[in-house]
Order: structure tokens, then sequence, then C-alpha cells
């Protein structure tokens, strides 16, 4: 019984406007000594091992061995050897063949996916710049949650292409966040997203952040170009941005005196903390305050309440 299954999806302009897309999933099963590639594949997928090929410019496949081995290469003559567990994130334009080993052959599974809110979430700091292999145990719980994205491609991709697009980003970002997968600049993103939630939970304190570096583990020269990377702003830019977005929130929905306000979150006095709030928001903290208070009995008349 031949278990191999592809589906195609064709993808219409209101899904490219959605930014993510499923154009097709797969599994084949390949036997030791069969040819490869089958034949059943559509031409503009079906390639020879003399000839490869390059998927459009604007579709991903994600390539996952169940079990076997083989080899993939992206450059003529340089074999890359795969195996069972094998993830490989094949990009847009990028020449490349693979095949199973004649004497094992091989279980594979794919996902075909595009999209610009996918690009920028496969490109780097993502993922590592092509080619993007990671390996991972065969009995990986990443095995089960493919293979049941794939079934329900095939059998939903018309009534749910959405929330299926979605569950392929969904476990792309289970993959990036995978040890196997972190590499640089992600390694380092796990210390830094630490580090903010750090800051959160001591907003209205002083920190020490040389000592908070050290606490990550990193020079502070370092943690400072990491932090700066990621978030936009230095650690005490971003610690005094989350200071008054907490003083915007306490403004707009509480009473609390402005001078509470100012102490509660951390800041010198409530003369610099007005100062300040008034250079980043456009405003002084009463004329923002009442701003709001406007805009909420203005909202209260037009709903009758």
């Amino acid at each position: 019984m031949n278990t191999n299954k592809i589906h195609y999806c064709p993808i219409g302009q209101v899904q490219r406007k959605f930014g993510i897309y499923v154009t097709g999933a797969g599994k084949e099963v390949t036997n030791p000594g069969e040819p490869y590639p089958h034949d059943y594949h559509s031409s503009d997928y079906y390639f020879t091992w003399k000839n490869g090929r390059a998927l459009p410019d604007w579709e991903y496949q994600l390539l996952y061995i169940r079990s076997g081995q083989g080899v993939i290469e992206f450059t003529r003559g340089k074999s890359i050897p795969v195996q069972a567990g094998t993830v490989i994130i094949l990009h847009p334009g990028e020449w490349h063949r693979y095949r199973p080993d004649p004497k094992t052959g091989w279980s594979e599974a794919y996902i075909g996916i595009g999209g610009e809110s996918l690009k920028r979430m496969i490109d780097e700091p993502f993922f590592k710049t092509p080619p993007t292999i990671i390996q991972l145990s065969p009995d990986d719980r990443f095995d089960l949650d493919l293979m049941t994205l794939v079934d329900d491609i095939q059998s939903g991709s018309v009534e749910h292409p959405y929330t299926l697009a979605l569950k392929a980003a969904t476990l792309l970002a289970t993959l990036f966040e995978r040890p196997a997968t972190l590499h640089g600049k992600a390694a380092y993103n796990i210390v830094i997203r630490r580090a903010n939630l750090h800051i959160a939970h001591h907003l209205g304190e002083a920190i020490d952040f040389p000592d908070l570096a050290r606490q990550c583990g990193m020079g502070y020269s370092l943690f400072r170009k990491c932090f700066q990377a990621y978030n936009g702003m230095a650690p005490l830019e971003y610690q005094i941005a989350l200071r008054l977005r907490r003083a915007m929130h306490l403004l707009a929905s509480s009473s609390v005196p402005i001078a509470q306000i100012a102490e509660e979150t951390g800041f010198q006095s409530p003369a610099y903390f007005s100062k300040l709030f008034h250079r980043k928001v456009g405003t002084s903290p009463i004329l923002y305050r009442r701003s709001n208070a406007a805009s909420k009995n203005k909202n209260a008349r037009l709903s009758g309440n």
C-alpha cells in the first residue's frame, strides 16, 4: 500500500495579503534501492539529481527526515549528510538537491510556506542564513507536531487556510526556540529577554546594569551591545520607557496623585517626573490625565451611560 501523499494549495491574492500562507504539504517513504525522487510530483517541484532545483522566490519549504539517511547539496559536489531527525529549511531561490542513501532509503515530510510576515520570521536573526540545517532527536515531539500539521493541511486547506498558516508559523517558532537551533545572536537574545523581565519586575528600583550583566553571564560591553540590538535602546533608556508606560497607565486609569505615581515608578522627584514626561510624551502629566478623562466622559455620553 502506497502511503505517500502530496497536497498542493493554490494561493489567492487575499491569502497573500494575510502575510503567511501554506503552499502544500507531503509525506513520502522511499524504500532501499527505490528510484528518487518519485515521478508523481508537480512539475513545479520535481527535480532530478543531475539538475537539482530552486524554489520560487516567494516560497520556503520545511523538510524533515523522519527515518533513514541520505545527503543534501547546496553546492554541487559538496554533500552534507542528513539523517533521522534532520530539519532543513529551504530558502527561496536557493539551489539544492537531496536524496536518500540507496542502502537505507528514508521517510520524509515537508510543508511549503510563504508570505512577507513569514519571510521576516525566517530571516536573521531568527534562523541562520542558508543553508539552514537543524538536528533533532528522532523521537522528538517535533515529529508528532509536524505530521499532525501535514495531515491537517492535506484534509483542510480549503476550509482553514489562515489557521493552518498560523500553525505552520507556530511550528517554526517552536523550532527556533530549541537549544539545537540557538546560535550567536539568538542565544544572546534569551539572556536579554531575561534581563528585560528583571527590569520590568524591578521598575521602581535603581538597577546596577553592569551587575545585571554579570548575573546574566556577560561582560557589560557585550551585554549593552546585545541589549541595544534587541530592544532598540540602552538598558537605562529601556527602564525609563517602561516607567513612563506604567505612569501613563496610572494617570489614565486611576486617581492616584501624581507625586505618588512618580515615586511608585522610580522617578527622583515629581518635578523631574513631570519634566521628563513632558519631554517624552509631549504633554504634562496633569494635561495627559485630563485629556484621558475627557475622552472617557465623551465616550460614556455617546454610549448612553
